[in-house]
């Protein structure tokens, strides 16, 4: 129990110096953008820069509220049976449009429909941030493939794109809070860089895990949860 508080205490406190960091620099540009607005002739674009912060700041702020339901509360909507196949179906269906409008698609394959002893909404919450991320990342005319494979010891699913990959060095600091690279692949979206965070948390509170690898091209993010021979997720 000492330990675990220790890691609580170390970690909140990490995600606070984090946090700190990252609205230093949009408060600064809202800062100037406001002083600018005041004195340009061409206030349009001073506006256009108030609203780009403005919107990465609510970005940060909802990722910042969703680590914080995944960390404290990961039973608040109660632990039940999940069909994971369903899950998906749930998330490729919200996930369309998004994908439409960057002219990609989504495909599914499932070798085996099973189900697993957990959180839906925060399982739900995690595919579904891999699948956006993998939205983000993906060329036009290309497929995000997700495939399921499931047996009496655990879910796998797999997510990829076709996108630029990641460095091989950063394949495990993407799922840290705030990291992004910084080469072709964030220059394509970017974001607050918490999506990839907030899943790996979910996936842990179910004893899972979740990793990353080039695929060549592109990413493969895959995820690991235990069946119903697993403990029930932890609350801390």
């Amino acid at each position: 129990m000492a330990e675990r508080l220790q890691r609580m205490i170390v970690n909140e406190r990490r995600l606070l110096a984090d946090v700190s960091h990252e609205l230093r620099s949009p408060l600064a540009r809202l800062k100037f953008a406001v002083k600018l607005a005041r004195t340009s002739k061409d206030t349009d674009a001073a506006l256009d820069r108030i609203d780009r912060d403005v919107d990465r700041i609510a970005l940060l702020v909802a990722g910042i509220v969703e680590i914080t339901l995944v960390e404290g509360d990961p039973e608040g909507h109660g632990v039940e049976i999940v069909r994971t196949e369903e899950v998906l179906n749930d998330v490729i269906r919200d996930c369309a449009l998004e994908a439409d409008v960057r002219g990609c698609r989504i495909a599914l394959t499932s070798s085996a429909a099973g189900e697993i002893l957990g959180n839906r909404e925060l399982l739900r919450r995690a595919v579904e941030n891999v699948v956006r991320n993998a939205i983000r990342y993906s060329p036009e005319q290309s497929t995000i493939d997700v495939l399921l494979v499931q047996d009496l010891d655990a879910a796998d699913v797999e997510i990829r794109d076709y996108g630029p990959g990641v460095p091989e060095d950063a394949l495990t600091r993407i799922f840290d809070p705030f990291f992004r690279v910084e080469d072709a692949r964030d220059a394509l979206g970017g974001g607050a860089g918490l999506g990839l965070s907030i899943a790996k948390r979910a996936v842990q509170v179910h004893h899972g895990l979740i990793t990353a690898e080039n695929a060549l091209p592109g990413l493969r993010v895959r995820i690991k949860i235990p069946s119903f021979k697993a403990t029930t997720p932890d609350r801390g």
